[in-house]
């Protein structure tokens, strides 16, 4: 059975508006209501009456997911969403909080909030490293069912933390195409979602609060220059050498590094933008020092930032993460040839929300039976 229409599908609010005679100014406190006040309860709406609540309610649907699960930490909200066809997604929400020399009364400050949201369903790129990669592909996500994510995420935060001390209410800062999914092989809905997430009358996020991951499908980065699609652009790297790349990630072979790299170039010479290069850490796999080496020269004077992330656990697989001491000298190798690199923490481990861990709980079962 299709699903019904999201309640921000604005051409067919629209279209509804006209045939019932329905003002202008109502349609705009449907979306004040779902991207200001971050509502998306019908009973919430306050500034909507009763009579055109219970008109939208048999056309017209807040979200385009239900909600299964939420698994709260600390620093981490990870949601898991039911489709209208039965297929279950995750997204998880992190809260970067002020660093501790810096708190006061021992009270940890929320600095920004991030959200890592899902594309498609499972995920074609079958990287071996990643949890996800093993659910394989089953389809893509619509342009409603990405900004779903996002809205509840939103209503979710504003039930955790409140408003902040000038009265204005939290919510996402950060959107990251990073979950389950290769977002460039979903190209024309993630793009939809992005205008929505850029629009000044919807999240009216900056576009360098949104970022697109993709393991390097150069057909969508060339989109992204066409299309002029400016926002950040990570590269899920991963390995300095095309025989690596393939061995990890499967899909590679399709778009060698060579041609990648000339590709990224193309992008950064129109969008003037620093490119992050996401690199798995796996114990002696891909961070010795030879490997550090080819790294180096790979990006030696390109617009590049390096982020080392640890190897987070997948129940199918043996790896294990990087030692601190070896992924610091594989740092200090790399800032040698004058590139900045970060080693990022891994937030939402405790949640199986880790980068390369959305869809742990059905590989456990699957690895376990």
């Amino acid at each position: 059975m299709p699903p019904i229409s999201p309640l921000f599908d604005q051409e067919k609010l629209e279209k509804r508006a006209k045939n019932h005679n329905l003002p202008a100014f109502k349609t705009k406190q449907i979306f004040f209501e779902l991207f200001k006040n971050q509502n998306i309860h019908r009973e919430e709406m306050t500034t909507l009456s009763k009579e055109l609540k219970a008109e939208l309610q048999s056309e017209f649907s807040p979200i385009s997911l239900e909600i299964i699960e939420t698994v709260e930490t600390h620093d981490t909200t990870k949601f898991a969403f039911k489709t209208h066809d039965g297929h279950l997604i995750e997204a998880i929400a992190m809260f970067h909080r002020q660093p501790e020399q810096h708190r006061k009364n021992n009270q940890s400050k929320l600095n920004r909030i991030t959200l890592c949201i899902s594309s498609q369903v499972g995920c074609p790129a079958g990287c071996l490293f990643c949890v996800t990669g093993k659910l394989g592909f089953t389809r893509n996500l619509s342009r409603d069912e990405i900004i779903s994510q996002v809205l509840y995420a939103n209503r979710r935060i504003k039930q955790k933390f409140g408003k902040k001390a000038d009265g204005t209410l939290r919510g996402i800062r950060n959107v990251v195409f990073m979950g389950m999914g290769e977002p460039l092989l979903n190209y024309e809905n993630m793009k939809q979602s992005i205008e929505i997430l850029l629009a000044q009358e919807r999240f009216s996020l900056g576009r360098r609060h949104i970022t697109i991951s993709t393991s390097g499908i150069i057909p969508g980065i060339k989109k992204l220059i066409t299309d002029k699609i400016d926002v950040k652009l990570a590269i899920s790297l991963h390995a300095p050498n095309q025989k690596l790349r393939e061995q990890l990630m499967p899909i590679t072979r399709q778009y060698p590094l060579s041609e990648l790299m000339k590709t990224i170039d193309l992008y950064v010479q129109a969008t003037n933008n620093r490119i992050f290069y996401e690199y798995i850490m796996i114990r002696g796999i891909t961070d010795t020092p030879e490997l550090a080496s080819q790294l180096a020269n790979l990006l030696q004077g390109k617009l590049a930032h390096v982020n080392l992330i640890p190897y987070n656990t997948n129940p199918a697989l043996d790896f294990l993460e990087s030692e601190p001491a070896t992924m610091q000298a594989f740092k200090n190798k790399l800032e040698k040839s004058w590139i900045t690199v970060t080693i990022r923490e891994s937030m939402g481990r405790e949640s199986k929300g880790a980068c390369g861990q959305l869809g742990w709980e059905k590989i456990k079962k699957t690895a376990q039976a």
